[in-house]
């Protein structure tokens, strides 16, 4: 099988090597762009490439065999992690800027949570209650309203989707009866 020209090294320019902080002692590590991820030197966490990018191994058939299927793994999970950080910039930006004692208690719980799954331990959130019942009541009020949007929102993208499906039946169907029209005379 010939190599993927994204995994050429012989393709790869100036920046092909460079530094990711890491999450635990905030030192350097350096990268090259192929590596999904590194152990600290420093302080031994796993730090993964976050410049690292192999979205062709999202949809390509041939990436387990291509990048490995423990590469495989940790891209998928380099992934979700960020997604789950544009998720949380996006609940911060809802929260707005008048907001800071929110966003900081919802940076604060963010930190906390050691998971990738979800953005914090809504029962974390909770504990809030007895200790500040206002800052509580305000912060569930926004994660609400933003849960609401973005289902709003995933909503409005699958009706468009399902639109756009049902037009590309119409006119694959109007494609195919033209053919077969075509091929009876």
């Amino acid at each position: 099988m010939a190599r993927c020209p994204g995994q050429d090294t012989a393709q790869w320019g100036y920046d092909s090597i460079y530094d990711v902080e890491c999450p635990k002692c905030h030192k350097q590590v350096e990268f090259f762009k192929d590596e999904m991820r590194r152990k600290c030197p420093y302080c031994g966490e796993r730090v993964f490439n976050d410049r690292m990018d192999l979205g062709c191994a999202k949809w390509c058939p041939m990436a387990e065999s291509c990048i490995g299927p423990d590469s495989l793994k940790d891209f998928q999970v380099n992934e979700q992690r960020k997604a789950r950080r544009d998720e949380f910039r996006d609940l911060l930006e809802f929260a707005g800027e008048e907001e800071h004692e929110v966003t900081e208690l919802f940076k604060t719980l963010y930190a906390e949570y050691p998971k990738d799954d979800a953005l914090f331990d809504t029962n974390r959130l909770a504990t809030v209650q007895e200790r500040d019942e206002a800052l509580f009541t305000r912060a569930t009020t926004i994660f609400k309203n933003y849960l609401s949007q973005k289902a709003r929102v995933a909503e409005k993208e699958e009706e468009a989707r399902a639109r756009t499906a049902e037009m590309l039946t119409h006119d694959q169907y109007k494609k195919r009866k033209a053919e077969l029209a075509e091929r009876q005379k």
